[in-house]
């Protein structure tokens, strides 16, 4: 395993899987899930799991979406209706909407005194406005920042603002940790909670179909890519470490599965550097379990993460990782027998590595497999945030005013 940076070390509380019973303690304690959504990204299909596990655990947990008002679909909601969760659309018709903050507070009444779960910086606001009034055990999850435009970080400056109102935090990383000291947050109030994915089925009886699908033969080295196309990912840099190898060898493949607002550019990137009949776009997908059995390897060369769910899923999959050693993938590939790592940013060593990985075709990560069935099931994920949940203050009490 070429996986060994470690992980940096923080002193933090971290949230366990606690027995049983801790989902009979919350029966009468009904969770609101809150996110505003602008697709089916890691982070929503994490709240979907999150939704459907707690449920099952016979813990009262609703979905509440943020409807966004630049988007026709409205997937992350769709999804939790098709999968039969309790799911409820707020409406929301510019970048602030009271009839949102009176949509929220009407679903906070209708439940009684919820404990109220937030995922993201606008429904942070949202929850904050509903409560002012009517003071809940709130959490935030925070899925990992986006720092590639001034507003993004405007966002994050008024999301650090607003957690200081927040009764608990769940980080899926230790970066995280930092920026929310220096916030003034107390420490006590940080929970490390790991996310969990929706286990595959391991049915992968049409993965032959769909690379003949693609132009793919069954001799093809495929790299597969899974993420929003956008600068944080760097995607850029992919392209240019894949070129030499691609051009060599007829036999490798790219496969950027995703959509995000520099798709146009990296189609022109990989015309540009001839190699667009090695490298296929395939656009946002909703059938992944599908597509990870075409892979060979899953390459993310990300500058940021938190705690990828690609990631996640590629493990359980038992798919060679290549990824950059940020966030919480070090600790992550620490339990693959094929996971490597590369400096974020770092070009030639991801050249050399996927020149590596190419040359090893066939492998497969059982280990990897049975890690993540074990400790990021979505009920192992449930239970620890019954941990956070079971942490809260009952009844009224005072927060920091953000």
């Amino acid at each position: 395993m070429n996986a060994h940076a470690p992980a940096p070390a923080a002193s933090v509380v971290t949230a366990r899987p606690t027995p049983a019973a801790a989902s009979t303690r919350l029966q009468a304690r009904p969770v609101l899930q809150l996110r505003s959504s602008a697709g089916l990204y890691g982070a929503d299909r994490m709240v979907l799991a999150l939704n459907q596990a707690l449920s099952g655990q016979h813990v009262p947990s609703r979905l509440l979406s943020i409807h966004n008002y630049r988007m026709h679909e409205q997937a992350l909601h769709a999804m939790a209706r098709a999968k039969g969760q309790h799911a409820e659309l707020l409406p929301c018709r510019g970048r602030f909407d009271l009839g949102t903050v009176r949509a929220l507070a009407a679903q906070i009444d209708a439940v009684g005194a919820p404990v109220l779960h937030v995922h993201d910086y606008k429904s942070a606001f949202y929850a904050w406005l509903a409560t002012r009034q009517r003071p809940l055990p709130m959490v935030a999850t925070l899925h990992g920042w986006l720092v590639d435009s001034h507003s993004q970080r405007l966002y994050n400056r008024i999301e650090l603002a607003l957690l200081r109102r927040f009764d608990a935090l769940a980080v899926v990383s230790h970066e995280q940790i930092e920026p929310l000291l220096r916030a003034g947050i107390p420490r006590g109030r940080i929970h490390q909670v790991d996310n969990g994915i929706e286990l595959p089925s391991g049915d992968v009886s049409d993965a032959a179909a769909l690379r003949r699908e693609f132009g793919l033969d069954a001799a093809r080295f495929v790299f597969g890519a899974v993420a929003r196309l956008s600068p944080e990912k760097n995607l850029a840099m992919l392209l240019e470490a894949i070129t030499p190898l691609a051009k060599a060898d007829a036999g490798v493949a790219l496969v950027i599965a995703g959509d995000g607002p520099e798709r146009a550019i990296l189609e022109a990137r990989a015309q540009s550097l001839g190699i667009a009949s090695s490298v296929h776009f395939l656009g946002a997908r909703a059938d992944m379990e599908r597509l990870y059995p075409v892979f060979d390897c899953l390459v993310l060369p990300s500058l940021s993460e938190g705690m990828p769910l690609v990631v996640l899923e590629a493990m359980a999959f038992s798919l060679p990782i290549l990824a950059s050693a940020v966030g919480g993938i070090p600790r992550l590939l620490a339990h693959t027998e094929h996971g490597r790592l590369v400096r974020p940013g770092d070009a030639d060593a991801l050249r050399a590595e996927l020149q590596a990985a190419s040359a090893e075709p066939g492998r497969r990560d059982r280990h990897a497999r049975s890690y993540v069935r074990h400790q990021h099931s979505p009920e192992a994920m449930a239970q620890r945030y019954l941990t956070v949940y079971r942490s809260l203050p009952t009844g009224r009490h005072e927060r920091t005013t953000a």
